[in-house]
């Protein structure tokens, strides 16, 4: 995690150095600055050029100072809780540590928790479902690497969990993945069972059930796509082939965690620029790699000539899945394979 804490005194330069010290210990990247005349090593940069840059490039600031000071430096800035970094105020006494922004997918609120608790602090947590001892979805998502489908219907799981409102959570049939007791307020969606509802709260998994208006999806990034194409072949045709395939299967674009194919393409610009937009891993295996993949694969003698493994999408998409599974055979158009292979995953109730 980066960090980057500003100071504006003397004493709070003190204050600060020690934070980052005791976060350095637990292996955080740290910076300090200090915005004060009188002190050498002082920032040129105005506070809110400071505060820009870091909310671009940090995951967490943390000011040392007045509240008033970090929420106006902020305030510009601030955009959704999916992308802001966390935001800790600390008073130049050590006193109060308090998380301002991010509290849970930002992760403000367990980064404020540690700092305090090297230091000394009372931290100041506000957010209701931590006042209230209670679970929350967001956090759940971080921990356990899942993407949140939706702020608005995760906001509404909140509300009915401190309502202690039952929510009803589906793990898509792989209850065998779940680690730990489903905490109080979860209780686990049975579809023959008259729950009350036609559709779960909750669904964790890579699809989506097109008939469920209501339910909030958490997706695991574990699919992987494996793809052939003919040289120079566009990123848009890759990107339509890949989403079609999606759209078909009704699995999440979302749950993609990676690209994958043959060694020969690992310079195929429309690969490469589709992977960068998407922020995707790309990996690549020899012929004799994907050769040596155990399963039943669609084979083709002219992509074995050209390749020297009769097939490249499945191979490879399973080759990257870590011992997964393949859940979607090749899938050809325009040019384009496209296969898709799921890794092994869990969850955990802490």
């Amino acid at each position: 995690m980066n960090v980057a804490l500003i100071c504006f005194t003397q004493k709070g330069k003190i204050l600060a150095d020690k934070v980052a010290a005791r976060l350095r210990e637990e292996e955080y990247r740290v910076t300090v600055d200090v915005k004060c005349t009188g002190i050498p090593e002082a920032t040129d940069l105005t506070l809110s050029d400071w505060t820009r840059q870091q909310f671009e490039s940090q995951d967490a600031l943390i000011f040392i100072g007045a509240t008033g000071i970090a929420v106006r430096a902020i305030a510009p800035y601030v955009r959704s809780k999916q992308k802001d970094p966390a935001v800790l105020v600390i008073d130049e006494m050590g006193i109060h540590c308090i998380p301002l922004l991010s509290g849970h997918i930002g992760g403000a609120n367990e980064l404020a928790l540690l700092v305090s608790e090297k230091i000394q602090a009372l931290p100041v947590i506000t957010t209701a479902t931590d006042i209230n001892q209670k679970w929350a979805v967001d956090v759940f998502a971080v921990k356990n690497g899942l993407q949140i489908q939706d702020m608005k219907r995760a906001k509404r799981i909140s509300a009915d969990i401190l309502k202690e409102t039952p929510v009803l959570i589906d793990f898509q049939g792989n209850e065998k993945n779940v680690e730990g007791k489903l905490p109080r307020g979860l209780v686990l969606w049975n579809p023959i069972e008259d729950q009350g509802k036609n559709e779960p709260d909750i669904s964790v998994g890579i699809y989506r059930n097109p008939a469920w208006s209501q339910t909030l999806y958490l997706i695991p990034k574990v699919v992987v796509a494996g793809i052939g194409c003919r040289r120079h072949t566009e990123a848009e045709q890759i990107e339509l082939a890949v989403t079609n395939v999606l759209r078909q299967n009704h699995i999440w674009p979302e749950s993609i965690w990676q690209a994958a194919s043959i060694d020969i393409k690992a310079n195929e610009p429309g690969i490469l620029e589709y992977c960068l937009a998407h922020r995707l891993q790309f990996q690549v295996y020899s012929s004799k790699e994907l050769q040596e993949v155990k399963g039943d694969f669609t084979s083709s003698g002219f992509v074995e000539r050209v390749t020297g493994v009769d097939n490249v999408c499945e191979r490879s998409a399973l080759c990257a899945s870590e011992s997964g599974q393949l859940i979607v055979k090749k899938q050809a158009g325009n040019g384009v394979t496209v296969a898709l292979a799921v890794k092994e995953w869990r969850i955990s109730f802490e």
